[in-house]
C-alpha cells in the first residue's frame, strides 16, 4: 500500500511523543494510498499496554472526510516496548476492509509496518512511500 511521507512523519512523531504508552489514530485516504495520519487520544483503561480509539473521534473524521473528501482507510498504533507486530490482542480486534498500521518501539528505530486482516491472519503489506 502507498503512504505519503507525510503521515509516516505524523505516526512517527506521535509515537515518540506518547513513549511509554501507546499512541493511536486514523488513517485517511483512498483505495490506492494513505494520504494522512489524524493522530487521536488512546481512550484505553491501560494506555501503557492497549489502545482504544474513542468512536466519538472514528465518527468525527468519517464527518470530515465526507465534508473534504477521502476515507478513513485505517487505524494505526505503537508498540512502544515491542517490535511492530500484531499482538494477540490486535488480532481479535481486526476487521476486513481496514489498513492496520504498527510502529515499533522508538528506540529501536520506530519501524512501520502494515497489515490487513485475511482468513482470520493479520498479512503483513508492503508500505511503498510516495
Amino acid at each position: 500500500v502507498a503512504i505519503t511521507q507525510a503521515a509516516l512523519d505524523t505516526i512517527a512523531a506521535h509515537a515518540f511523543s506518547e513513549h511509554p504508552r501507546e499512541c493511536c489514530g486514523l488513517l485517511v485516504g483512498t483505495d490506492q494510498a494513505i494520504l494522512k495520519a489524524v493522530p487521536v487520544e488512546n481512550v484505553a483503561s491501560d494506555p501503557f499496554r492497549r489502545y482504544e480509539i474513542a468512536p466519538v473521534a472514528y465518527l468525527a473524521e468519517i464527518r470530515r472526510c465526507r465534508a473534504q473528501g477521502g476515507a478513513v482507510v485505517g487505524a494505526y498504533h505503537s508498540h512502544p516496548l515491542t517490535p511492530p507486530e500484531p499482538s494477540p490482542t490486535d488480532l481479535e480486534m481486526a476487521f476486513s476492509d481496514f489498513i492496520f498500521v504498527i510502529v515499533g518501539e522508538p528506540a529501536a528505530g520506530g519501524e512501520v509496518r502494515a497489515y490487513v486482516l485475511q482468513n482470520e491472519r493479520l498479512v503483513e503489506m508492503i508500505l511503498s512511500v510516495i
